[in-house]
């Protein structure tokens, strides 16, 4: 990881490891010669090498449409993100999902429109599999399926069914 000198913007490389056991460290900038402190990198997001994560698309412009996550950290929204979704209620950059293992964590991404799970605006949400959110419109359905399915098991469908 990088940090960066408050004081003069000077931009340094730390080992993680340094952070055994501390949430913070204090540094002295070799620049401009000041101390500061800065803290312990969050949890990083990881994808499980067993399963396949991803998210559906259950109600709105794109229904019917599953988007595999191949990155840990995947930024939701109309343009200029990772999953792209035409809908003009989605923000430009919606959300982000950041996946640890087989769950993961929504985030609004300060929207006009908001995030919503259950019906209620969220900030931060935990997501497991077969949670339900809505952006905008859109409805999605985030999915974590085992990658060790026998030969002989069928492969998990999603069903989408149109309204009258």
């Amino acid at each position: 990881m990088n940090v960066e000198c408050p004081h003069c913007g000077a931009s340094y490389p730390v080992d993680e490891k340094q952070f055994t056991g501390e949430s913070r460290l204090r540094g002295r900038c070799k620049q401009c010669n000041s101390s500061f402190v800065f803290n312990a990198p969050p949890e990083v997001p990881q994808l499980p090498a067993d399963q396949t994560v991803a998210v559906a698309v259950i109600e709105g412009p794109a229904r019917g449409q599953v988007f595999r996550l191949s990155k840990a950290r995947v930024v939701l929204g109309r343009s200029g993100a990772d999953i792209v979704l035409y809908d003009p209620e989605v923000s430009r950059k919606h959300c982000a999902i950041e996946v640890h293992g087989s769950t993961a964590t929504l985030i609004d991404l300060q929207t006009t429109n908001g995030t919503f799970v259950a019906g209620k605006s969220i900030q931060k949400c935990q997501l497991q599999h077969l949670s339900k959110f809505r952006i905008g419109a859109t409805s999605l359905l985030f999915t974590v399926t085992d990658n060790r399915l026998s030969d002989s098991a069928s492969p998990a469908t999603l069903v989408v069914r149109t309204r009258p």
